[in-house]
């Protein structure tokens, strides 16, 4: 019997003293480990963000259109402002002060942006301002996910010559990914959006 219980505790003394040891060992630093998961994360962030510039830049585009006699007033000087508000009727010319009021409280890179698309916008040909009057029509209706990924692609395209975007647009995997009215579309905010 004195035997047995001086093996228990031989094997139970060292357990004991490891489980009433007032020191803990300090865990392991754990290791962020990239996952697959995690890269495509990022790049979903960074798609996005292109994809709320283009955006922007589409209502940008939009406004121009719409508004092209605030662009136009926006760049006078303030007499001739005021001479070509003096001609407009009364409803008409409150309306445009107010939308020349909300306009300069727009952040300057803002007005900016809207005064470069309203003179790109000008300088084209009547019939292709006018396709692309619809086109950005078409593209503000688009539903959100599939605006989110078109927008960045108008992103991506505007970096490109007129060539590699070509190249780049008839390559079989860019076509499986957009439908031939997008690609049209695409085609026709070319150098307007963004």
């Amino acid at each position: 019997m004195n035997k047995r219980l001086t093996v228990l505790l031989a094997v139970w003394l060292p357990v004991a003293m490891v489980a009433a040891d007032p020191k803990p060992k300090p865990p392991a630093a754990v290791r962020p480990v990239k996952t697959p998961q995690q890269k495509p994360a990022f790049q979903q962030q960074a798609n996005r963000t292109q994809a709320q510039a283009a955006n922007q830049e589409a209502r940008a585009a939009q406004q121009a259109l719409n508004a092209p006699n605030v662009a136009r007033l926006a760049q006078m000087s303030p007499e001739e402002r005021a001479a070509a508000l003096a001609q407009l009727p009364p409803a008409r010319r409150q309306q445009l002060e107010q939308r020349l009021e909300k306009f300069s409280q727009l952040p300057p890179g803002q007005q900016a942006r809207i005064l470069s698309q309203y003179n790109r916008m000008q300088a084209l040909p009547p019939e292709r301002r006018e396709q692309v009057r619809l086109s950005l029509e078409e593209y503000n209706s688009i539903q959100p996910p599939r605006k989110g990924v078109i927008g960045a692609e108008l992103t991506r395209l505007s970096t490109m010559t007129d060539e590699q975007r070509a190249s780049y647009m008839n390559r079989p995997g860019f076509r499986a990914r957009f439908s031939e009215p997008e690609i049209r579309l695409m085609n026709d905010l070319r150098g307007i959006v963004p």
